[in-house]
């Protein structure tokens, strides 16, 4: 396999060909739309995008939870009813980094916020601003937090991908574990102390069972919610910041509670132990995650009484909850199949499909908040739930992406770790993880 330095120099490579070929003609005789060609003043007419002969889109999941034909389905349903020559092929099997070195590239690649940023130094972005403006593709009716989002990896003014659905963050909680200890339920927004203190009453054990009233997640999911990335704007280490030593405040708080840390140093338990083992009163999650989560438990016989509520915030950013995340395609400039790949995203992101598919299980990503109300509403899941009180709470902003995140927050997670089981100060600890992190940023700019 090819050395990350390798792969991003001839992912630069193939996007400059890419380039130099579109430049060539202003017909874009490769599928890419041409933008501006038209006389300054002359009627704005968007083009017709019909694909009249069979064509296989191939389409890539780079962590965009796009496993099988059911996933396929449930989000592209639409797109094969109305164009049935388009037939949309999910590359399993191989990886993309092997399919760049083997010369053969997907038609889409579908990828999460997050993960975009890693994409980029594989030359497989090209810069949609052009089919934008071709297609007349309104970016004001999505979520403007998503919109804002994409456009920052865009340096220099690139949009390297089109938002297509959105999650949002949940507080999910068992009601009967709340019910047996005599404890108010959640409310839609409380702060992360008052979060806490339900925490704090609800950890306790009963019998031979030790019950967890309170998992946070991870470091990294608190930190993203607060808007902290791992890098600030001059691309230097985060850690040692004001904002970091608050959330590791919030942190040790919880895991201070006597019973919160279990046999082997446990100290994360997950949605599965709200859901399987129904020991843990509340988890902050996706609310698409949790979704997938419940429907296989109902329909494995598995229920119990449940809800959610809108995500806690900090007590500094009332209102605000997880941050942005959203998945977007992306169409690399060697595509071979263009223009199909356009009439996908075209589709995709008109409000028809957004109905079918928010209606299902993926959320829709434009900003019509009485679509939301009908989230899932195909499968019961939220039938009689408090599903309006997740959309209570606005999602956070986004935090500044790095290609140094990875590694990162390893180092984050060394620090909570030394705080938790070490007894090391919060200062020292995050101030060491700050270390770690500017050599690593160092160490990769040498390279």
């Amino acid at each position: 396999m090819l050395s990350h330095k390798k792969i991003a120099t001839y992912g630069t490579a193939l996007l400059a060909v890419s380039i130099a070929l579109s430049g060539c003609s202003q017909s874009g005789s490769d599928g890419t739309p041409s933008a501006g060609t038209t006389e300054p003043g002359a009627p704005q007419t968007v083009p017709e995008l019909n694909i009249t002969e069979p064509v296989t889109v191939k389409l890539y999941s780079h962590y965009a939870a796009i496993n099988n034909e059911n996933d396929l389905n449930a989000l592209f349903s639409t797109v094969n009813q109305k164009h049935p020559n388009i037939k949309i092929e999910l590359i399993k099997g191989i990886t993309l980094n092997d399919m760049i070195a083997a010369g053969e590239v997907p038609d889409l690649i579908a990828t999460t916020h997050f993960y975009m940023n890693g994409l980029l130094p594989l030359g497989v972005a090209s810069d949609l601003n052009a089919f934008v403006k071709t297609y007349k593709v309104d970016l004001g009716q999505f979520e403007p937090q998503a919109v804002n989002a994409v456009k920052s990896y865009g340096k220099n003014g690139e949009l390297y991908g089109i938002p297509y659905t959105l999650n949002y963050g949940v507080l999910l909680y068992n009601k009967e574990i709340f019910n047996k200890f005599g404890v108010p339920f959640p409310k839609d927004g409380m702060t992360w102390e008052e979060a806490i203190d339900l925490g704090k009453r609800l950890t306790r054990k009963d019998g031979e069972t030790q019950f967890i009233g309170l998992d946070l997640g991870t470091d990294r999911t608190l930190a993203r919610g607060y808007s902290l990335g791992t890098v600030d704007k001059q691309g230097k280490a985060a850690f040692d910041s004001d904002g970091y030593k608050k959330m590791f405040g919030l942190m040790k708080s919880v895991y201070e509670i006597p019973g919160m840390i279990g046999d082997k140093n446990k100290y994360t338990y997950g949605v599965d132990y709200l859901i399987k083992d129904q020991k843990l009163a509340m988890f902050p999650s996706w609310l698409a995650a949790i979704t997938s989560r419940l429907k296989t438990a109902e329909e494995g016989g598995q229920t119990f009484d449940w809800d959610v509520a809108g995500h806690p915030v900090f007590s500094d950013k009332p209102g605000v909850g997880r941050e942005i995340e959203f998945q977007s395609l992306m169409v690399p400039p060697t595509a071979k199949n263009k223009e199909a790949a356009y009439r996908v995203i075209l589709t995709m992101i008109g409000e028809e499909s957004q109905e079918v598919m928010n209606k299902d299980r993926n959320l829709t990503i434009l900003n019509k908040p009485e679509l939301r109300t009908q989230y899932a509403s195909t499968t019961n899941i939220f039938k009689n739930k408090n599903l309006s009180g997740v959309f209570s709470v606005r999602p956070a902003e986004a935090p500044i992406a790095s290609e140094y995140d990875s590694e990162n927050y390893k180092f984050l997670r060394e620090a909570t770790e030394s705080m938790i089981f070490g007894g090391v100060d919060i200062n020292s600890a995050l101030r060491t993880a700050n270390e770690k992190a500017n050599k690593h940023i160092e160490e990769v700019k040498a390279r």
